[in-house]
Order: structure tokens, then sequence, then C-alpha cells
């Protein structure tokens, strides 16, 4: 069984670049692209957040027009850049919610050997992640009826401090997902929110977090860590179970790209920010030029056997 997992497409639906830099739009073509030239179909594939970049109802039509001719099971779940309402209406048959947990969006998929459970951690105008109570009695409730199933749980924000300061807020009932998570241990932590891969151990569970389709978080692990990006490779993550063995792998999407940068993710577009987002705009212009990429790079992150 195969699930690829893409995560922060960031896509604006006014046809602007996000952040005043990226072209989210083309990072989305490019993906695609990619994608339509793997050799072995994935039995799923999962959005983990932030489809759009402001929940901008054109955004989902752009990314439902994308995706939909590649012809997969598709799943997608919030992050906190979407929103509920607009995701619900037009992606409708991506996120099959629970009415039991309404209005958050979260689901089960459970026709494979791994069982795929979404979990919805956005609150309307908060950038952390939240675990109400509603939700996590849903999440207890269903883990339980299928115990010691293989599980790939996929939400958008990671548990864990990542060591990226402006980016470590804390997940709001974090000690119920771990008390949860641990009565069931064939499960793995997915997550997006990121924008860059990181393997970790989280009271006792495994946890990973996706590369970004747009831009990439700079890795700086100083105070101010967790507000920059760059125009690094992107990438998304493909995990894979056979005879009882879970891998995870990190897979790099086949771009140009110019690794420019850092870009602040907060400063506004005024005044001398936008003289330079017109030449960041001819930056991005000139990274995608010439062409993909030669080669396609996929490595093993960790194994995880659970049988």
């Amino acid at each position: 069984m195969i699930v690829l997992q893409l995560s922060d497409f960031h896509v604006r639906g006014d046809g602007s670049v996000s952040f005043g830099v990226v072209d989210t739009r083309r990072c989305l073509e490019e993906a695609v692209a990619h994608l339509k030239k793997l050799e072995a179909a994935p039995d799923a594939l999962v959005l983990t957040g932030d489809l759009a970049d402001d929940g901008d109802e054109n955004a989902y039509r752009i990314l439902r027009e994308s995706l939909s001719p590649l012809a997969w099971p598709i799943y997608a779940i919030p992050g906190n850049h979407d929103r509920r309402d607009p995701m619900r209406d037009i992606l409708a048959e991506w996120c099959p919610a629970d009415r039991d947990v309404a209005p958050h969006l979260c689901y089960t998929v459970e026709d494979g050997p791994v069982r795929l459970v979404m979990v919805d951690t956005t609150n309307p105008g908060s950038h952390d992640g939240h675990c109400p109570p509603a939700v996590m009695r849903w999440l207890d409730k269903t883990l339980a009826k299928r115990p010691r199933t293989p599980t790939l749980l996929f939400m958008h924000h990671p548990p864990f401090a990542t060591g990226l300061p402006v980016m470590d807020l804390p997940l709001e009932n974090a000690d119920a997902l771990a008390a949860i998570l641990r009565k069931n241990p064939p499960a793995r932590l997915c997550c997006g929110h990121i924008h860059r891969p990181i393997l970790s151990q989280w009271m006792g569970v495994s946890v990973v977090t996706a590369p970004a389709v747009s831009m990439q978080m700079e890795l700086d692990l100083g105070e101010k860590g967790g507000d920059a990006f760059r125009l690094e490779t992107p990438g998304y993550l493909l995990h894979h179970w056979k005879r009882g063995v879970l891998n995870t792998h990190v897979c790099q999407i086949a771009t140009r790209t110019s690794f420019a940068g850092p870009y602040s993710f907060s400063r506004q577009e005024t005044g001398d920010r936008r003289r330079e987002t017109d030449e960041n705009r001819s930056v991005v212009q000139r990274s995608f030029s010439g062409g993909e990429a030669a080669a396609y790079f996929s490595v093993s992150c960790f194994l995880f056997p659970v049988s």
C-alpha cells in the first residue's frame, strides 16, 4: 500500500504570489506534472492542510481542477490558512467528514491494510493547533473500534517542539492526544505546517512532518527561527506498507529552484516591501526557467515495523 502525503500548497485564488514572493500556482502545476510521471500509482493521496493561502474559494477550485485528473483517491484536512466551509462545499468528496464530530473535518478511510485517520486541528482565527475534547473523544472511540490496526494519523499541526521557536506554539490538549495514541501503538503521526521534513519521537509516538509543495522553512534554530523561508526544492512524503513494515520516504519534486531567501513570513507588503516583492517575482520566474531537474530523489526516513 502506497500513500502520498502532500502539504502546504498555499494556493491563492486571485493569481497573486504568496507572502509577496512565491508563485504557488506554479508550484502546484510543477507538483502535478511530477506526480503524473510516477511509475506506481498510489492507493491514496492525502493533503495535510494549508491548501489555500487565505481560505479563498477559488483556490479550492484551482486545486480540484489541478489534482482531479490524477484519478487517485484524494483526502484532505484543513490547516490554519484554510476555511472549513468552502473546503467542505467545494472539496466535499475529498473530506467526507464524520457528522458526529462536526464542524471539525475528521474522518477515517478503512478500505486498505493501513487505516487512515484524518484529524482536524484547526480553530478559526488561530494559527496554532487545537485538539478540543470533542475531537479527542471521537479519536479515542475511532481507534478503539479496531485496536492493533496499523494506522497513519494525519493532522496539520505537529504536537512536538520543533526547535523553530516562532512555530512552536503549544498544541491544545496535547496530553490527551498522547494518552490516546499510547493506547494504540501501531500508529504513526503524520503532520504538515512546518514546511520541512522533521522526524521525531513524541511521548512514545513516531512523528513525521512533510516538506511543503510551496516554500520551505528556513532551518534557523535561533530564537527567531520559524519566521522565514527559502525557495528550496519542494517535496512530499511517501508512506509504504509491505509485509508488516511501514516505511516513510521523503521525496523531492523535480524542478529547478533558486534557493533564494530567506524571506519573512510576517513582513507586510508596504513601502520598500512592495519594491522588494517586484524583485522577488523576478527571482521566482528565473527559478522555474530551464525545465525540470534531471532526477527524482527519495530516501527512507525510518523503519517502523508494526505487526
